[in-house]
Order: structure tokens, then C-alpha cells, then sequence
């Protein structure tokens, strides 16, 4: 073996070990969307935060419920609403009931979104 083989062998050596690291990477970012992966949702709500006393909280696929959350706050919402949600690239549907202080019926919102490659997303569903 001449010396100007010896550095092709070694990079023929650590070929497979750079493809594995390469496809890791991709399948564990998610594959750039298209693998479900998980994801923080925040919920920004056009309500008053300290008269909110329940919230049902829905992530749609289609026709596939992904993650359903029901919270309660005796004293009012302190902060925006977060949730981690396991989806992959394509249309969802955001969901989201508020009663607040006294009454009876929810306000609903809704909103249609495409999480992409994002692992953060930030939904502010309109009436």
C-alpha cells in the first residue's frame, strides 16, 4: 500500500460512522417535519388572563385528536398556556375553550397552522 492510499482507506474507513451521524441528526431534529417529533405549544389567547377560570386545550390531525388538556384556575390564568404536543409537518387544527369568571358558556377559538420544522410554536387562535 503506497502512502497516498492510506488517507482514502481511512476516510473509506469512517464513511458508514459519518452517514449514521448524519441520519441520527436528521431523524432526531425531526426529519426536517416530516417525522413526529415533540413540539412546546404556547397559546396566546385574546382574553383577559385574570378572568380566565377553565380552559380546554385541543390539538387536531385531520380527524385525530393528538393532545387534549383541561386546566382550571380558581384565581384567574398567571401566564400564557404551554403544552407539549407530539406532531409532524403538515395541517393541524388549534383548538382552545375559555369560560371565564362567571360565565356560563366558553368562548371558542380556532386556528389552522403547519408546524414545519419548528420545535416551538407559538398559536394565537381567533374567535
Amino acid at each position: 500500500m503506497s502512502r497516498s492510499d492510506a488517507p482514502a482507506s481511512g476516510w473509506k474507513k469512517r464513511l458508514p460512522l459519518v452517514i449514521a451521524l448524519v441520519v441520527g441528526t436528521v431523524v432526531w431534529k425531526g426529519g426536517f417535519g416530516f417525522f413526529a417529533t415533540s413540539r412546546q405549544v404556547t397559546w396566546r389567547l385574546d382574553v383577559p388572563y385574570g378572568e380566565v377560570r377553565k380552559v380546554e386545550l385541543q390539538v387536531w390531525r385531520e380527524a385525530s385528536l393528538l393532545r387534549r388538556e383541561e386546566r382550571l384556575f380558581p384565581t384567574g390564568a398567571s401566564e400564557e398556556l404551554k403544552q407539549e404536543v407530539v406532531m409532524r409537518h403538515g395541517p393541524h387544527r388549534a383548538l382552545a375553550r375559555v369560560w371565564l369568571r362567571d360565565a356560563t358558556e366558553p368562548r371558542v377559538f380556532s386556528q389552522e397552522f403547519d408546524p414545519g420544522a419548528h420545535d416551538t410554536l407559538v398559536v394565537a387562535p381567533s374567535p
